[in-house]
């Protein structure tokens, strides 16, 4: 049986600086998605796009997913601007 790690869906608001991309806020899309352990990029991605609706058709080979030890956000890979993240470091025990 696969171990499910229980994540938060955010949307991002970011602001580029001179280091890169800095959230600025964050709000709540869905509480309670429950991701396979150990989920591969591509499938996480696949998930987003297919399953919640957060990426469309034309995001296909765009995007990209940077875990940061407490999120798996997913960023765009031409401006490195974050999309969406799933966060699941706040439910690590």
């Amino acid at each position: 049986m696969t171990n499910l790690i229980k994540t938060r869906v955010l949307s991002i608001d970011a602001w580029r600086d001179y280091d890169g991309w800095t959230w600025d806020n964050w709000f709540t899309i869905e509480e309670g998605v429950y991701l396979p352990e150990g989920i591969t990029n591509r499938a996480l991605i696949k998930f987003a796009r297919d399953n919640m609706g957060l990426l469309n058709e034309k995001s296909k080979g765009r995007v990209t997913v940077d875990d940061d030890g407490y999120n798996l956000v997913i960023i765009d890979k031409n401006t490195k601007e974050p999309l969406f993240a799933f966060c699941y470091g706040e439910y690590l025990n």
